[in-house]
């Protein structure tokens, strides 16, 4: 094992301890109210959590569909996707190899998929996902809690917009500078892809409806095991949610984002909501993220094996 790998398991375990650290102290410090709070389980809530949060799920391989398909002859189809896709993502809980990713290459050579296009596709992918996030974030920031004047909201508003037109419009030329430093990591010389500007909206459009499944499914999780939190606090959580899925993407090193995600809950749920339900919340809903993560990687699994899809991905690499 060389040193790369040694420093990003020992990276990945320090952030996980740390986080861990940090949740076990605040519990003790706040036991007391922790003690107090009646735990329910209202099965009803909880399996209406699963599913909103599921769609939001299948609404992100909807949106990598997108993206391949402009890049293949014979279309994949959702089934396909499905297979492909929510096979990949499971595995990202693996520390040290970004294996997601890994295995995405490893299953779309067969379709005539480069490394190149993977990496082009998945970097669209977060910065629409960025802009989307920045987006919530900031409206929850300065027209929620109204943390700066009016006019001062309007113009950093503004900027954002702008800022996302300037991606849209000059994307390839921005991919295309972002790539240089990847070129160097992957020691390959990835040539900048072609995407239509409709498409980049389209995306982007579809990522923040994303949203709303997933927020409407953690408050029916908080419903679900005993939390009062008013539904006026969907814009919050649905924010909470954006800040930390990018900052889970941007923390590759930790699998599946895990620690980083509850961290960053911990703190925004603090602003308006109870220290218990700060603390119980982000726990419960990486439950819910890894068990829709695995049905949905298993039923990719059956339909893959239905279909014939790994079978088709084993006999194009043996041809190769």
């Amino acid at each position: 094992m060389n040193l790369k790998k040694i420093l990003q398991y020992l990276l990945a375990l320090i952030v996980i301890v740390a986080v861990g650290c940090f949740f076990y102290l605040e519990f003790n410090k706040n036991w007391d109210a922790i003690r107090a709070y009646h735990f329910t389980a209202n099965p009803y809530y909880i399996f209406m959590s699963l599913i909103l949060v599921a769609v939001g799920f299948l609404m992100v391989t909807f949106i990598w569909k997108i993206c391949v398909n402009n890049y293949l002859q014979r279309k994949l189809s959702f089934c396909e996707s499905m297979a492909l896709y929510n096979t990949s993502a499971m595995l990202k809980y693996i520390p040290g190899t970004i294996w997601t990713y890994t295995a995405q290459i490893a299953l779309m050579s067969s379709k005539g998929i480069s490394k190149a296009v993977l990496i082009y596709i998945n970097m669209i992918c977060f910065i629409c996902v960025a802009f989307v996030s920045a987006i919530y974030v900031l409206y929850y920031y300065l027209f929620y809690l109204q943390m700066a004047p009016w006019e001062i909201s309007i113009l950093i508003f503004i900027l954002l917009i702008a800022l996302d037109f300037v991606f849209i419009t000059w994307n390839t030329s921005i991919i295309n500078y972002l790539i240089i430093p990847i070129n160097r990591i992957f020691k390959r010389e990835i040539q900048p892809l072609k995407i239509k500007k409709l498409l980049v909206i389209y995306l982007q459009l579809i990522y923040f409806f994303s949203y709303v499944p997933a927020g409407i499914g953690m408050y029916f999780l908080a419903k679900g095991i005993g939390m009062e939190i008013p539904f006026s606090s969907i814009l919050p959580i649905i924010a909470t949610l954006s800040v930390s899925l990018v900052l889970g993407y941007i923390a590759f090193f930790s699998p599946g984002g895990l620690g980083i995600r509850e961290g960053t809950m911990f703190v925004m749920l603090t602003q308006f909501s109870n220290v218990e339900t700060a603390l119980i919340l982000p726990i419960a809903m990486r439950l819910i993220y890894i068990i829709i993560e695995l049905l949905l990687g298993i039923i990719g699994i059956l339909v893959g094996m239905k279909y014939g899809y790994y079978h088709k991905q084993v006999k194009s690499r043996q041809k190769q």
